[in-house]
């Protein structure tokens, strides 16, 4: 008996079967399948289709392109839970000014319930929570991007998409028609939107809700589309500089303030990064540029700058309206100067607009709320500048001074208009914020490889 268990005990066992290297290519798919993924198809949906079409009862938070990010956030818990996807390492900053936006628009809330609001303020109080799952849904998957490739790529995806709404600004101003008004998406309704004038000129809108939000939108690219042609590789000039000039023109075609105040920012703060021979060519070609413009479109130029004249006489018609506006409700910021009334709630049908996001952020979310919202401004310029001082490859660091350009754009136009009332500028920031937060934690992580830190 005790033999024959010993025998049976010493079959050799059946060996498991091996693994070929074969690769299928699902599963390369799946491999290289991340938050980059899932970003890229967010770029492209909130820059191609236009922010006007959304879903009913959603109001303007109901996009393709917050739905399509929401879906991400559920892919993203579902893959943290299964530790497959995760933030990045050293990419904190940005959740903490992402922590300090939800406090304020959570306390807002908490105001808004305890006053007597109207429904239409109600409804928009619970959008505003629908729009703050969207902005964390974007920096949480912007912050778990950990490969500079896959970011360089982001970008370029971004810039490339400008390039194409900058196309279509062009020809509504040279048609003077909308070229995205015959758009439709089943089950989605849309706001229709006329195309303004000013002087003689039509003011393009293209994929827009705004024109402010396309000149904001355009100036917002410029940097990281100057990076790109500068540090194009093997491309041609043509290739490297085309949406360089595009996003340009797409910026002044809006013919308004916002889009030279953004253009002249990015300016003053590239320039001091940039050797004497590129600040050479780069006056040797803007300058016959305005030129050009001046004789193709004539007064462009002049009605540009009349706009600032007429601002600094005080005999513009925004200007007044803006100074008349921040009068009228400062009996509203006394009630609720903390918390505000509601974030989302101050609405231009029930009281009027501001065209300010200080302003109305002070109505909405209180002086906490315009705290954040610089808080957050200035972390995209501290991971920006963080991550330029610890990269050494040129082409990194002047990604790192883009971040910069962008964080300084922020902080002045938005005096200008209400920009995250709009989902283009809102969306774009906020991927901005955790982008910047993703390219520090690389450059983090790459220095500590070499075992050099920065100061």
């Amino acid at each position: 008996m005790s033999t024959g268990l010993t025998v049976a005990s010493r079959r050799p066992a059946v060996p498991a079967p091996r693994r070929t290297g074969r690769v299928y290519p699902s599963e390369q798919h799946l491999a290289g399948f991340g938050p980059h993924s899932l970003l890229t198809l967010y770029v492209v949906l909130l820059m191609l289709v236009p922010s006007r079409l959304v879903f009913p009862g959603i109001g303007a938070t109901g996009t393709v392109a917050n739905l399509a990010v929401l879906a991400g956030l559920v892919w993203f818990l579902v893959s943290w839970l299964m530790r497959r996807a995760r933030p990045a390492p050293f990419t904190r900053a940005p959740r903490l000014a992402l922590l300090g936006i939800v406090v304020a628009v959570l306390l807002s809330y908490i105001a808004a319930a305890r006053r007597d609001a109207e429904p239409l303020e109600v409804s928009a109080a619970d959008r505003g929570l629908i729009q703050l799952l969207v902005w964390t849904s974007i920096v949480l998957l912007a912050t778990s991007v950990r490969s500079y490739d896959h970011l360089d790529r982001l970008l370029r995806v971004f810039v490339r998409c400008c390039t194409v709404i900058a196309v279509v600004a062009l020809g509504e101003f040279v048609l003077g028609t909308s070229l995205t008004g015959w758009i439709e998406i089943p089950g989605m309704s849309s706001g229709g939107q006329e195309l303004v004038t000013r002087g003689s000129f039509v003011r393009p809108t293209a994929t827009s809700a705004n024109t402010l939000e396309l000149a904001t939108v355009m100036a917002l690219a410029l940097p990281f589309a100057l990076q790109q042609a500068f540090h194009g590789g093997e491309r041609g000039a043509l290739r490297r500089w085309l949406p360089v000039v595009l996003i340009a023109a797409g910026a002044v075609t809006t013919v308004s303030r916002t889009s030279v105040v953004g253009l002249v920012v990015v300016m003053l703060v590239l320039l001091p990064t940039w050797s004497a021979r590129r600040v050479g060519w780069t006056f040797a070609t803007v300058l016959p540029a305005l030129a050009a413009a001046r004789l193709l479109f004539p007064g462009l130029v002049v009605t540009i700058i009349g706009l600032f004249s007429a601002m600094l006489n005080g005999g513009d018609n925004s200007t007044q309206s803006r100074t008349a506006t921040s009068a009228s409700v400062n009996a509203y910021i006394v009630e609720r100067p903390w918390t505000g009334r509601g974030f989302g709630t101050f609405l231009p049908l029930v009281y009027r607009y501001t065209d300010n996001q200080y302003l109305l952020a002070l109505l909405e979310m209180g002086i906490v709320g315009v705290a954040s919202i610089v808080i957050v401004y200035v972390t995209m310029l501290h991971c920006g500048a963080a991550g330029r001082r610890r990269f050494t490859d040129p082409a990194r660091r002047e990604t790192g001074q883009a971040f910069v350009a962008v964080g300084f754009v922020m902080l002045v136009v938005t005096f200008t208009f209400d920009t995250l009332s709009f989902p283009m500028v809102a969306g774009t920031t906020f991927l901005f914020l955790g982008l910047s937060g993703a390219y520090l934690g690389i450059a983090r992580a790459e220095e500590l490889q070499r075992g050099d830190p920065a100061p």
